[in-house]
């Protein structure tokens, strides 16, 4: 699979030189044609007829074994099977029905060990505000459209380089450590995300065989990004699968569900989500209590959604937003300027000096970052099989120490944003030191003209003077201002007379307190 993604972008990109040794290649490029063209070249799968779906009646939690059983006779049921007939069940365990979750954790198995790598720069440059929830991939598909527009710009970006320096990928990935650090980093990015791609390929054409080698290509990823269950978990499928060659077979004929256009088919857990699952999460309020509540806010929805859908289609085409294409931002403008900051970066010794890295820098695109990366592959593929031979066929003893290790250093997105702002503080309280010290060379220059606002502070002479005031209960007349005024400097007036009498009046009891004193 990996050769048949490298082949697209050499036939899209369409390198020309010309009699002068300039480079000229194509720029309508972006995710949507390659994709388009990749599938192309992918042998479909989920060829029988699309199924007939029947939804069965609401009952207990799918995970206990009663409740299986109780299924599978209503299966026996509707299929009219005889007692010496069989039912093949082929979405059982959890790692054969989560297609669609594992390859939202593969997403964020890229993100953890290219986050001290700059991709969350990457993804900045591309139009990304809010990167905690890109790093949560609280949203899977605006996840999967950043990192499949880094995938492409770097891709793109590797073969403008060599290209222009007449060389093959080889030659710069079997150089020594401390050269093209950068551009070798980005193309372990390129390889891993190719696994990633090839895994949701195989979903949306039904292609077992495609899904299975690109999880099993895949697998030692989990432990280098702390993924220690989905490591366990792909353990045992694999060791499944090798056991049970029959199951492979029946998976074969539904590796994803047919239901949608050909190219688009959903994982059984994403058609289950997008299609009831989620639906009934975002419609039942309140807090469940028990497990008849529950029961009837479900059906309640359910019957709900069909009344809506009933209504709908007397009046709209059914289901006229599945046949449609959705109308999709390629972002080829950002895509094309990542593109050229990235030919910029390997092009240049310091990649620092860059713009795109000048103000938070990746703290391992360094020597030993690379070296840490590189390795890191071949090392959690010996811990996988540690785990296969520990916890699957159990030949050794289980031996959990340094499995929370990562190989990789992961950087925190809060931290990422703390040193940015901690850089912009900077800057600001230099600029801030510098305007102080003009302001002051200005005043001692009295060049600058005195506040318009200052505070007023009444001394302790003046107190006095005004004390006689403050012992009336009502506001003085204005003959007793006038004859305050005259004491006073030249800057007080009525208003201000008033004014200080109305902040500064004596309660009943302090008024009481001082004539005793007195």
């Amino acid at each position: 699979m990996q050769a048949k993604i490298d082949q697209t972008f050499e036939k899209l990109l369409n390198f020309q030189m010309d009699i002068n040794g300039n480079i000229s290649y194509n720029k309508n490029l972006d995710v949507e044609i390659i994709e388009k063209e990749i599938l192309s070249k992918c042998e479909f799968g989920c060829l029988i007829p699309s199924p007939n779906v029947v939804i069965l009646t609401l009952t207990g939690s799918p995970n206990d074994d009663n409740e299986i059983f109780h299924a599978t006779q209503m299966y026996k049921e509707e299929f009219l099977l005889n007692d010496d007939e069989y039912l093949d069940i082929c979405a059982d365990e959890a790692i054969f029905r989560r297609g669609w979750h594992i390859s939202k954790d593969m997403l964020g198995v890229l993100l953890t060990i290219f986050s001290s790598y700059g991709i969350f720069h990457l993804a900045t440059t591309i139009g990304v505000r809010f990167l905690d929830k890109l790093r949560a991939v609280v949203d899977y598909r605006s996840t999967r459209r950043v990192l499949e527009l880094i995938w492409v710009a770097m891709r793109v970006a590797i073969q403008i380089y060599i290209k222009k320096k007449n060389i093959n990928i080889e030659d710069i990935t079997a150089g020594p450590i401390n050269e093209n650090i950068c551009i070798r980093v980005w193309y372990f990015y390129y390889e891993y995300f190719a696994m990633w791609k090839s895994h949701l390929i195989g979903i949306r054409i039904g292609n077992y065989e495609l899904q299975r080698d690109s999880l099993t290509a895949f697998a030692p990823l989990f432990p280098a990004a702390g993924k220690n269950n989905y490591t366990t978990s792909v353990a045992h499928f694999l060791s499944i699968l090798k056991k049970f060659s029959k199951l492979e077979e029946k998976l074969q004929y539904c590796a994803s569900i047919n239901l949608a256009r050909k190219g688009h088919y959903p994982a059984f857990d994403e058609a289950l989500e997008m299609r009831g699952v989620g639906y009934i999460k975002q419609n039942i309020i309140g807090n469940v209590v028990d497990q008849e509540n529950l029961t009837l806010q479900i059906q309640a929805t359910q019957e709900e959604r069909e009344r809506i859908d009933t209504l709908l289609n007397e009046f709209l085409d059914p289901y006229n937003y599945d046949r449609n294409d959705r109308k999709v931002n390629n972002r080829i403008d950002p895509l094309w300027k990542l593109i050229e900051n990235l030919v910029e970066i390997f092009q240049m010794d310091n990649y620092t000096d860059h713009e795109l890295f000048k103000k938070n820098p990746p703290s391992q695109l360094t020597p030993e970052g690379l070296k840490k990366l590189s390795s890191a592959y071949n090392k959690e593929l010996k811990r996988i099989k540690d785990v296969y031979c520990q916890e699957v066929i159990k030949t050794k003893w289980i031996n959990t120490k340094g499995r929370c290790h990562l190989e990789i250093v992961k950087t925190d997105i809060r931290s990422v944003k703390s040193s940015q702002n901690r850089k912009i503080h900077q800057e600001n309280s230099s600029i801030s030191q510098s305007n102080k010290n003009s302001q002051q060379s200005s005043i001692l220059n009295d060049e600058n003209p005195a506040p318009k606002h200052q505070r007023i502070i009444t001394t302790d002479e003046e107190k006095e003077i005004l004390s006689s005031l403050l012992l009336k209960d009502t506001i003085p007349t204005e003959t007793e201002i006038n004859n305050v005024l005259i004491n006073l400097p030249a800057e007080w007036d009525s208003q201000r007379v008033k004014r200080y009498y109305n902040n500064n009046k004596m309660s009943k009891k302090k008024r009481n307190k001082f004539y005793k004193y007195k």
